[in-house]
């Protein structure tokens, strides 16, 4: 995923089956990879991957020796991981089901991972309510949504007259980017939880290889465009996009670097 909600009011399955996702994931996997490092994944540790994507996390922690299960609210998605794994030489179990009603039961995992894609789910609450429920005492929970900072902001900050605004009360997933917020969620459900930000860029050849990527494989900017497109401001998306994305790049070098830090909370269930 690049921007939180970029594609405005899209049905959240056909964000994820248009446009490229496995080009978006390769830029993503680094974070994958941090937040295993952090929670560690031992052999036969039962590991459930939420918003299993393209099968970033999943992947590796079937690398690491973890029996891991994922599941996506997508049938593409699924079937994108399930070739994957199948690729690397990996056994994931993999289904189709929702972050908000996550179909096992209470305590059947070790570990319960979500990397940028729970934060999707509408009902924020229910959310982390069903992560925690489904980790075992004494097991870890850890979630990773996009913190409210870094390039995105410049984009969202400067586009809100290219689309129509969202309905008053709706939820949007950069609501989970703040560290109070997210340790307030994650303890009402019954974590013992804390959460940092921590540093993630994406770096292209240019800016203008950035827009392109974005542009073309995102569902969320493909949703934000056509959105735009509907509301007679379809030309306006790209070049409001590369203005953004020169004024956040920080290479002096002709490349293209754009700070995006995210969100981990994390925390054992007691």
């Amino acid at each position: 995923m690049t921007a939180p909600d970029d594609g405005a009011q899209e049905g959240p399955q056909r964000i994820w089956t248009i446009g490229d996702y496995p080009a978006i994931a390769r830029h993503l996997r680094p974070i994958s990879l941090q937040v295993l490092d952090t929670v560690g994944v031992t052999p036969g540790l039962r590991v459930l991957d939420v918003g299993v994507g393209d099968g970033n996390t999943a992947i590796e922690a079937a690398h690491r020796g973890g029996v891991v299960t994922g599941i996506d609210l997508t049938p593409m998605q699924i079937e994108r991981a399930r070739r994957r794994a199948e690729r690397e030489g990996v056994v994931l179990d993999l289904r189709v089901g929702d972050a908000a009603d996550l179909p096992y039961d209470d305590a059947s995992f070790d570990l319960v991972v979500s990397v940028l894609g729970a934060m999707f789910a509408p009902d924020h609450e229910r959310a982390a309510r069903e992560l925690v429920r489904v980790c075992r005492p004494g097991g870890t929970v850890a979630f990773v949504a996009w913190a409210d900072a870094g390039w995105y902001r410049t984009w969202r900050d400067g586009v809100g007259a290219i689309i129509p605004p969202p309905p008053p009360g709706t939820v949007r997933p950069d609501e989970w980017g703040h560290v109070d917020e997210a340790v307030r969620r994650f303890t009402v459900a019954g974590l013992d939880a804390r959460a940092e930000v921590r540093p993630f860029h994406w770096s292209f050849p240019s800016t203008r290889d950035a827009a392109d990527l974005f542009l073309g494989a995102s569902g969320s900017f493909i949703a934000f465009r056509e959105a735009a497109t509907r509301a007679g401001n379809g030309d306006r998306v790209q070049p409001e996009l590369l203005a953004a994305l020169d004024e956040a790049n920080e290479a002096t070098d002709g490349t293209c670097r754009l700070t995006a830090p995210y969100l981990l909370a994390q925390g054992p269930r007691p």
